[in-house]
């Protein structure tokens, strides 16, 4: 009964999370003390089934909120040409219906159907608006309902809030490109970041440690106190950095999870190998 009500991504992302975790704690508890260099692989396997899966589901809303976007602008274009050709709101709206629009396809061809039933222009189009869930959409479909209540000509209407909306598109970008090199300066600071660390941890700590008198154990733990806090650092310092870097790139935290993902993928394998060559070394 559980299994029908809740969906098979759902499903999926559960199970994945499960095995993850199943991974690293199988490798915490027996494979890194058996084979220690096969460790941080582990790890990073573990740690990308446990939140790939999840993430990937977050960001594919996220390109299908924004295809939607582009997709209503197209459509807005279509539907102003085809008043503009002589056709009532009903026949264009039908006539539109019948191309392809992506993700938006499934949104038009449930506000043409309740049209075509009789329901109000203004209350179908309310229904579209609300049930795309996005935020440029429901401003624009306000605009459109009001122009619409005082009896304004509806094509100026849509050609004004298409021409709104590519502008805005165009303005983002705009912004994307012009911030690409602060993405790269980014993903440089990391990576300076993680370098610094892997001196630290390899060369700078064990001459520290190297104290006469002191004991190999001391020595042993200090080393392992530092391995887990650098290797906190890397985990807080990629996954902000990479929020950040979503946020700058396309204005969205939702966009910064695979910035986080790569940066705290590749952060943590460097650190773990380096701390590997620094066990065999000293």
């Amino acid at each position: 009964m559980v299994l029908k009500v809740i969906s098979l991504r759902y499903l999926y992302e559960i199970i994945s999370v499960i095995v993850g975790i199943s991974i690293l704690l199988l490798n915490f508890l027996f494979i890194a003390e058996a084979i220690p260099f096969l460790a941080p692989l582990i790890n990073v396997l573990g740690g990308l089934i446990a939140v790939v899966p999840p993430s990937w589901v977050f960001y594919s809303r996220y390109k299908r909120n924004k295809q939607i976007e582009q997709q209503f602008v197209v459509f807005i274009r279509d539907l102003t040409d085809s008043i503009n050709s002589g056709m009532t709101l009903p026949t264009a709206l039908e006539h539109c219906s019948n191309k392809d629009y992506l993700a938006l396809s499934p949104f038009i061809d449930d506000m043409v159907a309740q049209v075509q039933w009789g329901v109000p222009f203004k209350k179908a189009l309310r229904s579209f608006a609300r049930k795309t869930k996005s935020v440029p959409i429901k401003r624009a479909v306000t605009t459109i309902i009001e122009t619409y209540k005082v009896g304004g000509k509806i094509s100026d209407t849509l050609n004004a809030v298409g021409e709104s909306l590519l502008e805005i598109g165009k303005i983002k970008e705009e912004r994307t490109a012009s911030v690409h090199s602060q993405i790269i300066t980014s993903y440089l600071i990391y990576f300076v970041f993680i370098f610094i660390l892997v001196i630290l941890q390899t060369f700078l700590i064990p001459a520290l440690s190297e104290v006469p008198g002191s004991e190999a154990t001391a020595t042993t733990s200090s080393s392992v106190i530092s391995t887990s806090a650098f290797i906190n650092f890397i985990i807080v310092q990629g996954f902000f950095a990479g929020l950040v870097t979503g946020k700058m790139a396309e204005g969205s935290v939702v966009a910064g999870f695979k910035h986080s993902i790569l940066l705290i993928t590749t952060g943590y394998t460097l650190f773990s190998f380096a701390s590997q060559f620094q066990l065999q070394l000293f």
